[in-house]
């Protein structure tokens, strides 16, 4: 080695950062700290994610369909008794009964398993699940898909009361100001919905296919739905007969009771948060 090339310890930058003060640790933790901000999982970011990626229009097109043949039953219900309703002072209930009946017990619960299902399919098709746990990121990933849950289950519900007012309003000509208990009954209703839209997430991270997660959220309408036939008053704590119970379609005396409605409140919170923990303990586990 010439002297031309030779290293000096002492003046290489290189090796001695003491020769160049941007090397050194007290200038360089700096940056590194406002990279690690900067890569610091987002939440609301995987929120957004999730939103652009689960679009599924035929959700939203199938849900207005299905909640308007349940309209359809209501109307023909309320037109068939009028007079009888009229004598009684029944009103928004006398549609809302049969409008939500069917679709809290068959059509919501498995269009909200299937929305969920598909989207989950998806994650286990490009191993995203392995990736999100590799770059250590998997906790905002399960938080965005919470709350894409929420969104989407407020939204649902939102559909199905729209629906509700307008034939109510326009076609029967009711009182907005006797609406108030059906629109309580929305907070309910939404939490039921995301109930069952988590714990499909949470088959669909054991199960990984949509076929797989769809058989057993089948099973588990099917069971709802015999449930509520057989056994109304049991049903309730049921996660695929939340909805029926959140909505009091089979207990319309108590529609306006704040009681019935937290009870429907609690027991699907509870099983919101049972669902979340199962899911992001498969979603860890996927490696």
């Amino acid at each position: 080695m010439t002297h031309a090339n030779a290293v000096n310890p002492a003046t290489n930058p290189a090796i001695n950062p003491a020769a160049n003060p941007a090397a050194s640790p007290s200038h360089a933790a700096m940056p590194r700290a406002h990279a690690a901000g900067r890569r610091r999982p987002s939440v609301w970011a995987a929120f957004r994610w999730e939103t652009r990626k689960a679009g599924n229009l035929w959700y939203w097109i199938v849900t207005v369909l299905f909640d308007a043949i349940g309209m359809f039953n209501g109307w023909s219900q309320y037109t068939g008794y009028q007079a009888e309703f009229a004598r009684q002072g029944v009103t928004w209930a006398a549609i809302w009964g049969q409008a939500i009946l069917l679709p809290s017990m068959v059509f919501m619960p498995v269009l909200v398993a299937a929305f969920a299902a598909q989207v989950e399919a998806n994650e286990h098709r490009g191993r995203n699940w392995q990736r999100l746990n590799a770059a250590g990121t998997v906790n905002a990933a399960i938080a965005g898909k919470m709350l894409h849950g929420l969104a989407a289950s407020a939204l649902t519900v939102l559909v199905f009361e729209a629906e509700f007012i307008l034939v109510g309003r326009f076609a029967a000509g009711f009182d907005l100001a006797q609406l108030g208990p059906f629109l309580l009954r929305g907070i309910p209703l939404t939490l039921s919905v995301w109930a069952i839209m988590t714990l499909t997430q949470a088959v669909s991270a054991k199960a990984e296919s949509f076929a797989g997660t769809m058989s057993v959220m089948m099973v588990l309408t099917i069971g709802g739905c015999a449930l509520s036939l057989a056994a109304p008053a049991i049903a309730g704590p049921y996660p695929l007969a939340l909805i029926t119970s959140a909505s009091a379609a089979r207990d319309l005396a108590n529609i306006a009771s704040p009681a019935s409605m937290l009870a429907s409140t609690t027991a699907a919170a509870i099983w919101t948060a049972i669902s979340a923990l199962i899911f992001h303990r498969l979603a860890k586990q996927a490696v």
